[in-house]
Formats: C-alpha cells, structure tokens, sequence
C-alpha cells in the first residue's frame, strides 16, 4: 500500500513537471489612461470611466487610471472585472495635485509601473491640447494638459521628458491636434506606435469605441489592436450625419521617423517659394498652425522623383489613416482634400513667439540646424 502511494506521488510531480514545462507564461498590458480633467472636461472624464468599465473584459493585464479631480484632490484607480461587471478600486488619493505638472506625471507613471508590472505598457491620454504649441498661444490655451486649480499647462517637451526611453508600445492622444510630425518625433523614442488626429476630436471622443473595442488595446500584437481600434473609431464617426461626420485619424508607427528626417534634411529646398494658402489646413481659425506634412514638404521639393521618395516615407510610418470628405463646413471648417496622417507647423512672419519656441523642438534642430 505504500509503495503504491509514493508511487501515485512520483506520478504527480513527474505530471505537474511536464505540464508547468510546457506553459507559455501568459502575455500582460498594463494599460494607463491619464484623465486631465481639472478643466471643462471634468464632466466627460466620467463617462469616459464608466465606458471604460463597461468595455473592458478584465484580461491580460491592468487597466489603471488617474485623474484630478478638480479642487477634492487625484486619485489613481485600478479597473477590474467582477462577475461580469467593471469597478474601481481606489489605489492612493492626494488632497491637492496639479496635474498639468511633468513631474506628477512621472511620478504617477512610475507608481504605475511599479505596482502593476507587465510584459508591455499602453498610455491613453484625454485631455485638451494644442499639439506641439506652448501654453497660450491659442485663444483658448490649453497646450497638453491643462490644470485649472493651478493655471498651468504641459507641453509636448515636458511631457515627453517624463517618459522614460522605450516605456510604451502604444500612446492614444485622444485629443486634438496631436498628429504633428513635431509631437511624433518628440516622442519617437518613448513609444512604438501613435494615435491621433490632424485636426480637433470632436465629443464624445472615443466613449463608444471603449466599450465595443476596449479589448483590442490588450492585443499581443499592439499594432493590430491599435489600428482595429483605431479603425473602429473612424467607422463610426464617418457613420454619422452633418457635422458629427468629421474625423482625421492615424496610427503612426515611429521607427521610420528617423529614416524620413535624415532624408528630408538632405532634399528640401527653398521653402520661401511656398504659397500656404495653397496648403491643406486642420484648423478652424481666421489663421492656420497645422498643415499637411506631406502636402507642404512635397513643394520644398525639386521633382517628381523626390515628392514620390518622401510619399513612400511617410506612408512607411502610417499604420492607419482615414479622414472623412469635410471637417465641420458650416462652423468655420474645411474641405479634407489631402491627408497624409501627419501634419507641421510652417514658420510665418506674423508669429515670431511661435517661430522662435518652434527652433526649440527636436524636430527643427534635426532638419534645420547644422551641426
């Protein structure tokens, strides 16, 4: 009876062996979404909570999120799922944080990083924003994040220096203007991939795209569940009717930003030669600030040769782009004839604040600035 008890015994370990040997350990996201909040948006940044609880299924990984909430402190919570239903679980709570500070940020996604390590890292950021643009500059300044309480901003250089190197596969800017090749490239070695749009996200933003395809943004494969997401956010703009129908989406991929900036700074030529009323524009101002990248640098190009060259470079950096037809025509908006899923600011005389905070970006200094 004994020897057939260890015998059973053997027989356990040696199975429990096999089977743990043959495991593939399983693949995790932790998936980051930043509220900046303490602002207008106070009011959707819940709704933006309660779609991301309803879309989520609660596998592979961690969905957390952080916000400020408008004068009664931050609070960073972790979603989870269960029997079927998302909650929250509140994970620390501060009684007074700006924000729009870089350094908050960090230290948030440091305490992220650090308490629910995974395989790979998502960041989702809804927020106003201004793209590249320093703090007041538009009409209604708003930069990056925007932080009423404490009257600040962030702005793409503060933002992308809290980033450590190579921190995330994947950043969603659900917010506007945001598809610069100057933002792009101020964070090209923060993250692999990029979703944004060329002109503003109209509301309610990606709500309902949260809950029907929140789950694509814990895909292995973070390419493919980008752009199905991605792609899933367009299909039901363009959907709509009348002035609801106005998006200007993209997935950039980032390692080839290297490749087309090398390659741009040897071929532009005369840039004064250029008419930007001519341009396709994303703005709806009396004035302009974004511009099709490709349509503008196409023309600071000699020939045919180099405009399909610097064609086919960009597009090696698009893993998604649509648009549809208009953005917005009878509220100051525009026809989309060109979209090249990357947009730029161009240097005018009227805007020497703006000139002179553009030559501080990556971006100038590795076009235009001879080493």
């Amino acid at each position: 009876m004994i020897k057939h008890f260890l015998c059973i015994i053997g027989l356990f370990f040696l199975s429990s062996c096999l089977i743990t040997d043959n495991v593939e350990p399983v693949f995790n996201r932790t998936v980051f979404v930043y509220i900046g909040r303490d602002n207008s948006l106070r009011n959707a940044a819940e709704e933006k909570i309660e779609s991301l609880k309803n879309g989520w299924d609660g596998k592979n990984g961690y969905l957390i999120v952080y916000q400020d909430l408008s004068g009664k402190g931050s609070v960073l919570q972790e979603i989870y799922v269960e029997n079927g239903i998302g909650k929250t679980k509140e994970i620390y709570r501060q009684e007074k944080e700006n924000s729009a500070s870089p350094e908050v940020f960090a230290d948030v996604l440091k305490r992220v990083v650090e308490t629910y390590p995974a395989d790979s890292y998502g960041l989702i950021l809804f927020s106003h924003a201004s793209g590249w643009l320093p703090e007041g500059t538009l009409s209604s300044p708003r930069s990056l994040v925007q932080d009423e309480g404490e009257n600040t901003w962030m702005d793409i250089t503060d933002f992308a220096a809290a980033i450590p190197d190579a921190q995330f596969d994947y950043i969603i800017f659900e917010a506007c203007f945001m598809a610069g090749i100057e933002v792009a490239y101020e964070l090209r070695n923060k993250t692999e991939y990029i979703v944004a749009s060329s002109a503003e996200i109209l509301s309610p933003g990606f709500k309902g795209i949260y809950e029907t395809s929140m789950n694509e943004l814990f895909n292995k494969n973070a390419s493919l569940g980008l752009v199905k997401f991605t792609k899933d956010a367009y299909d039901a703009v363009d959907a709509q009717t009348g002035e609801l129908r106005s998006a200007t989406f993209s997935v950039i991929e980032t390692k080839g930003l290297n490749v087309l900036s090398d390659w741009l700074r040897e071929n532009i030529s005369d840039e004064k030669s250029v008419d930007i009323g001519e341009i396709q524009y994303f703005d709806r101002y009396s004035y302009h600030l974004f511009f099709d990248f490709e349509d503008y640098f196409s023309r600071v190009l000699k020939d045919d040769e180099k405009r399909d060259e610097l064609r086919r470079l960009v597009n090696s950096c698009m893993l998604f782009k649509a648009s549809t037809p208009e953005f917005m025509p009878s509220y100051l908006g525009f026809k989309v004839e060109k979209h090249s899923g990357l947009t730029t600011y161009i240097r005018q005389s009227s805007y020497p604040y703006l000139n002179a905070k553009y030559e501080e970006l990556e971006w100038f200094k590795k076009i235009y600035v001879i080493n």
